[in-house]
């Protein structure tokens, strides 16, 4: 198999310290393209050329690496097989659509677009143009979903009839918020504590269970103001907010299995034994429940259990622990799930990443729901 070649696009200059903006392309992304066997970092792309020179300097990049300082000129590189991006939603678009013009394949962080119009119209693209895409919902590679889906797949649950889950978005304060991500605050940004944090275990629970038949919600803004903190450590007025710290959705899936999601806004350690997630799924032959620390969902968290209760036998705690790739193995474990799916990519095993197909499916629920919950929008 051929070395896949990269071209990435939003990669700092900056090192964060710790998991902060700007921080994802240096933990999640950079290190798959150092040290896969299955890829090459052949350029970078920064919303200028200096910007992208100064990336490759401060990462001590190879100096075979070209820099670019807009995504038409990254997309006509005959060197680049793959553009991934990872910058803002609402560049997503404009970034995405000239490199799948040019042929080439296409990795786009969630969410796709910042709009569903915007992930139908990139999805039709590369339809039209037969085109390999991958979105960045990487907890479908999570081990431990896998083992759940194989679970439920292999029948020992019987019929699944019910799920239930109770989470909240617990990495990221509710006193202040991050200078240079203010979109934050607007529903209508696409790019959320809705659109993304929220939107990654619903993309896992449909991943698992299938879609809703029916459903119903209700989305609550309990803040709404919150000030941004400036690089100095000071503290902007508050500015108004309108996404919700609460969401409510309930219903009846494809399967006939009643379910619901209830997902609330909550500081990191406040949360009452610390659990961040708890996932219940119940069938006519036993129950499956999975419970993890506080943290984002699709990032890994390092407490996390899997519990199997088959009906007429003992509890039992299940094991979902693999045998990654060496490259994973080495990544931070915020970032391994992206490893994983940009593996199993190489690999060409879609069954657990999202292409731009699969990820329209969840705008497009992400959109019923606030519709149906009378939310502005």
């Amino acid at each position: 198999m051929a070395v896949i070649r990269v071209g990435l696009v939003g990669l700092t200059s900056i090192k964060p310290d710790g998991l902060g903006p700007h921080a994802w392309a240096v933990f999640a992304l950079l290190p798959v393209f150092l040290h896969s066997p299955d890829y090459e970092l052949v350029a970078l792309c920064n919303s200028s050329l200096e910007s992208a020179r100064r990336a490759i300097e401060a990462h001590g990049l190879p100096s075979s690496v070209k820099a670019y300082g807009n995504p038409e000129d990254l997309a006509k590189d005959p060197d680049v097989d793959l553009i991934v991006i990872s910058v803002r939603v609402g560049k997503h678009f404009e970034i995405a659509k000239p490199a799948l013009l040019e042929g080439k394949k296409v990795f786009v962080e969630w969410p796709l677009g910042a709009s569903t119009e915007e992930a139908e119209t990139l999805t039709a693209l590369a339809r039209e143009k037969n085109i390999k895409t991958i979105v960045g919902v990487q907890a479908r590679a999570d081990p431990l979903l896998l083992k759940v889906r194989e679970i439920i797949q292999s029948g020992k649950l019987g019929r699944i009839t019910s799920a239930h889950a109770l989470g909240s978005t617990s990495s990221l304060p509710s006193h202040f918020w991050f200078n240079g991500m203010d979109y934050y605050q607007d529903i209508k940004s696409g790019g959320n504590l809705y659109h993304i944090n929220f939107a990654h275990f619903l993309d896992s629970f449909t991943y698992v269970l299938g879609d809703f038949e029916t459903l119903q919600s209700d989305l609550k803004t309990e803040i709404t103001e919150i000030p941004v903190m400036r690089d100095d450590g000071t503290l902007t007025e508050p500015m108004k907010k309108n996404t919700p710290d609460h969401a409510l959705v309930q219903g009846r899936l494809k399967s006939g299995a009643v379910a619901s999601i209830a997902y609330r806004w909550c500081d990191l350690h406040e949360a009452v034994g610390n659990v961040g997630v708890r996932w219940t799924i119940s069938g006519t032959g036993g129950e499956l429940e999975i419970t993890t620390d506080q943290g984002q969902w699709q990032m890994n968290p390092p407490d996390r259990k899997l519990k199997l209760k088959i009906r007429g036998k003992p509890e039992e705690d299940i094991d979902f622990s693999v045998a990654d790739a060496g490259f994973v193995q080495n990544m931070e474990s915020f970032g391994q799930n992206s490893g994983r799916i940009l593996d199993a990519f190489a690999q060409g095993d879609q069954a657990v990443y999202a292409d731009f197909s699969s990820a329209t499916q969840t705008h497009k629920l992400l959109d019923e729901i606030l519709k149906k919950s009378g939310h502005e929008s």
